[in-house]
């Protein structure tokens, strides 16, 4: 079992406390990457509790004492970086990072009227199923978990003393938890009802039925609703720009298609009128294709279908 009085400040004693029911270590959660204690990590660290507190108290292990906990994103694959925007990425949810003395957890979290909520994802790595570890970045912050099976989890957007401390912190744990490893060897999606490990590309616990949303459908909406792929996965304020993009494109390419049919005979260029339609509805597939793409990678993080 890996240790809780485990040291992480040379300056600073360890301090365990019972925090309604939850287990944490008081000396590095409220202090900086030099242990010194900020009024401000205490207030985000407090917050965090109050609003989350349940489920943790539902997911944690006994003696599993909560060292530290940091606020990022799941950074989106390239493809979704290059097609996708800053809207896009700005319209994907959040993550709460709580680091315990045998592994990360996950939640997934969205802004709502001046605070945070759980979104339902809830995402674990053992200690011993992380093979490394590589943080870098200036303006945008970044840190790369690998697993032993392959694979990897990049998040970004840290502030950034967050990523200092963690990174830090990361480096005193990994060694201390490396002993505990699974089957999986990597970071599992657990389900928000029962906590119950969901296995890839079965959108259904397999323990209590709660059903997710699916590539399927998210497919078939892609194609037959404008901003279908979007809406889907819950982006309405993105999914309403992609409807407006794509039901003008439609329209637009459709008339221009219709004009070289009716009037083919008067038609100064028919050629050129059927290229010119034929690209508008080209770049209607492509942006299609790219909210499929981009909304992909949400589904494959489990989003209960209600």
């Amino acid at each position: 079992m890996p240790s809780v009085d485990l040291s992480v400040h040379s300056n600073v004693p360890p301090r365990l406390l019972d925090r309604n029911g939850l287990r944490i270590r008081k000396d590095v959660l409220y202090t900086d990457a030099k242990g010194r204690e900020k009024n401000k990590l205490r207030k985000r660290v407090e917050e965090a509790f109050d609003d989350f507190g349940e489920i943790l108290r539902r997911v944690l292990e006994p003696n599993e004492t909560i060292f530290y906990v940091a606020r990022a994103q799941a950074m989106p694959g390239a493809f979704a970086q290059f097609f996708g925007g800053g809207w896009h990425t700005y319209s994907l949810p959040g993550a709460l990072l709580f680091f315990t003395q045998r592994r990360i957890i996950a939640l997934r979290v969205r802004k709502r009227r001046g605070g945070w909520i759980w979104d339902r994802g809830i995402r674990t790595l053992r200690w011993g199923d992380l093979a490394s570890v590589k943080s870098a970045g200036f303006l945008t912050r970044y840190l790369t978990l690998t697993f032993r099976a392959g694979g990897k989890q990049t998040y970004w957007r840290f502030s950034s003393g967050n990523l200092k401390k963690t990174k830090m912190l990361i480096d005193v744990l990994l060694p201390n938890g490396s002993g505990e490893m699974t089957q999986a060897a990597a970071m599992v999606s657990l389900c928000p009802t029962c906590f119950a490990i969901l296995s890839a590309g079965k959108y259904e616990c397999q323990a209590c039925g709660l059903r997710f949303k699916d590539e399927n459908t998210l497919v078939r909406r892609g194609i037959l609703i404008p901003g279908g792929a979007t809406f889907y996965v819950g982006a309405p304020v993105l999914g309403v720009l992609r409807a407006v993009t794509e039901s003008i494109l439609l329209v637009f390419g459709g008339l221009m298609l219709l004009a070289v049919l009716v009037t083919a005979s008067e038609y100064k260029d028919p050629v050129g009128g059927a290229f010119g339609g034929l690209l508008v509805l080209g770049l209607l597939a492509l942006d299609k294709s790219a909210a499929i793409i981009i909304s992909r990678q949400q589904i494959r993080d489990f989003l209960p279908a209600k």
